[in-house]
């Protein structure tokens, strides 16, 4: 449109040089065809040029703004046969979506802007309109393209306004399509970290099999020490294998009463010392071995399980 304003002055006053030039030639009998076409060619000359000029500025825009919308995406997929886009019952459902009614809302916006425009540029220009009928065909033809120009401009500034606007409807609508709900995104999030209902009963298997490796080696350990009835602890020192007595086991309340139940069916000692089971079962974990603030207290327990044992 811009190229078409700024060039269609230079046509015109073209068309016109065109004009006078052929009127100022001799009788057209002298004339031949090659003479008429040389003198063709050289009267439409500047016109032929600016006939180019609008066509490559024209291809040249047309490249520009595909290649910047496709990110310079080259594809024949669009051309390719696709028998859904002439099924007539997906062609009405398209025809009567809201992104159609919104395409039409917006084409009926743009004709008002360039009707009103029009309306602004020809009131404007009322009275020159009306005194053109008093000047030559070429003063009026200039005068013509004047307004015409103008309303161009005008026209093309407005619709570059809107087309802004319209951008940027376009965008927030695209990203506010591919934006997840919060049902998608708890989809995400397990395909992503995995089902919580399965991660929970995995590890429901993990603190099952961890506590029948505990119970398993509560027949190996020396003594259990007890609270007596909140807290057991079950220690294993074996002077050849270790420097220092570990804890196999440990448990509260009903696990601890299973601790008990088992040390007594394979006659390990049970022995009451409310406080140091306390501090074993909040301070030991199950594998690791008795911190040195309580090896006396643990010597004088496993001195006199061995006590009781040379005893019986």
């Amino acid at each position: 449109m811009l190229g078409f304003a700024f060039l269609g002055r230079g046509i015109i006053i073209g068309l016109q040089s065109a004009v006078a030039f052929f009127s100022k030639l001799p009788s057209y009998d002298s004339l031949t065809i090659q003479d008429l076409g040389i003198y063709t060619i050289e009267a439409f000359k500047g016109v032929i040029i600016d006939l180019i000029i609008f066509v490559g500025l024209v291809m040249i825009t047309g490249i520009i703004t595909g290649s910047l919308q496709t990110k310079f995406l080259i594809t024949f997929k669009s051309i390719k046969l696709d028998f859904s886009k002439i099924n007539p019952i997906s062609g009405l459902k398209r025809m009567f979506s809201l992104r159609s009614l919104f395409e039409l809302l917006k084409s009926i916006l743009k004709l008002v802007i360039v009707g009103y425009v029009g309306y602004l540029v020809v009131k404007s220009n009322w009275n020159k309109l009306l005194l053109a009928t008093d000047t030559s065909v070429s003063e009026g033809a200039l005068l013509i393209w004047d307004i015409t120009f103008e309303l161009l401009i005008k026209c093309g500034i407005a619709l570059f306004i809107v087309s802004i606007a319209d951008y940027f409807f376009s965008r927030y609508e695209y990203e506010k399509n591919i934006r997840m709900t919060k049902q998608e995104v708890k989809e995400e999030f397990k395909e992503v970290e995995g089902n919580p209902e399965i991660k929970r009963k995995q590890r429901q298997i993990m603190m099952q099999y961890s506590m029948h490796r505990m119970m398993q080696e509560v027949p190996e350990a020396t003594v259990v020490v007890t609270n007596p009835t909140h807290f057991a602890v079950a220690i294993k020192y074996d002077s050849d294998e270790m420097d220092v007595p570990i804890v196999v086991a440990k448990g509260a309340d009903k696990l601890a009463q299973k601790i008990k139940e088992i040390a007594r069916k394979n006659n390990v000692p049970i022995l009451r010392n409310p406080p140091l089971a306390r501090e074993l079962y909040f301070s030991v974990e199950i594998g690791d071995e008795i911190p040195q603030k309580l090896y006396r207290a643990v010597a004088e327990v496993l001195a006199y399980v061995y006590t009781l044992k040379e005893r019986y």
